[in-house]
């Protein structure tokens, strides 16, 4: 494998460039775990462990693999991605951090109601110090005096085994910080969320394969249909790659997901609030599935904090 992501990163780095519209916007780094930055904000660094002996990496934007991302941008380290820069970024959402349009980077980015911003979800909440204090329950039960902010953690010591160890940035319990924390099945760590993938570029998969840039796994080239089988039973022939859908009648027989995400090519509960049921208690589209909650904001009542998608 190393020799092979030698002879190909000067390759794929070019087609990086091609695929994402040249140097004018340089990827960023996250804030800092204190809650500040170091003047940028944004995407993280590729991780080096375990990966190269000195050689450049090899970019996720590679010919075929850049042309999955469609309509998004592709970031060479974090593969498809809303954005790559704050300037990407519009509305309420002005910051970019690691490839998503985020509410704020920093305490400063918040107002007086919700003063503090979270590390976990980048948005402003009611902080947990001081008088009126918001509860710390749920996915993150565990108040940053420093910061004001609920966190997952602290310290690795109260992390779970399935998500083993805990993030400085996000202060959340997660897979790997580095590729040497992942198993052989899925031996890259991906930094966008700090999970353990199956590959990172296309050169970590096999010759008659490429590197999703979305999913971070292995999908098969194609020519058309007849040379794909489920999950992914459509060829986007754009790519050459096999995916799950292309429109949303493919996705007719997919459970509790309906409509076909043209941007990522995969069956989704929703696309937009208009395919989220109110009268449900799920009004809002977040990550492609309904939820009651994207913010604090909506969630009034006794149940001030929202988590995870839902209000506690």
């Amino acid at each position: 494998m190393r020799s092979r992501l030698a002879v190909v990163s000067s390759l794929l780095v070019a087609a990086w460039i091609a695929a994402c519209g040249g140097s004018d916007s340089t990827p960023e780094t996250a804030p800092l775990p204190d809650g500040g930055t170091d003047g940028t904000t944004g995407n993280l660094e590729a991780s080096t462990d375990g990966a190269t002996d000195g050689a450049v990496t090899p970019s996720a934007c590679d010919t075929k693999a850049a042309a999955l991302c469609g309509a998004r941008k592709c970031d060479a380290n974090l593969g498809c991605v809303q954005c790559v820069a704050n300037t990407d970024c519009t509305g309420t959402d002005k910051f970019c951090i690691r490839g998503r349009c985020e509410a704020c980077a920093t305490n400063a980015d918040c107002g007086v109601a919700a003063p503090v911003c979270s590390p976990v979800d980048n948005r402003c909440h009611i902080s947990c110090v001081g008088d009126g204090a918001a509860p710390c329950k749920g996915d993150t039960p565990i108040c940053d005096n420093a910061s004001g902010a609920c966190v997952g953690c602290q310290t690795s010591a109260t992390c779970p085994a399935g998500a083993p160890l805990c993030e400085p940035t996000t202060k959340t319990c997660v897979q790997c910080t580095m590729n040497s924390e992942c198993p052989a099945a899925k031996p890259h760590c991906f930094l966008g969320d700090f999970t353990c993938v199956e590959c990172s570029t296309s050169a970590d998969c096999a010759a008659d394969k490429v590197c999703d840039p979305r999913e971070k796994r292995c999908i098969a080239t194609c020519a058309n249909d007849t040379q794909c089988a489920a999950p992914a039973p459509k060829c986007n022939t754009t790519a050459a790659s096999c995916v799950q859908c292309l429109a949303t009648p493919d996705c007719a027989a997919v459970a509790n997901r309906p409509l076909c995400d043209t941007t990522k090519d995969r069956c989704v509960q929703c696309i937009s609030a208009a395919d989220c049921n109110a009268d449900a208690g799920t009004p809002i589209c977040d990550n492609d599935r309904c939820v009651q909650c994207k913010d604090d904001k909506d969630c009034p009542g006794v149940d001030p904090k929202c988590n995870n998608g839902t209000c506690k």
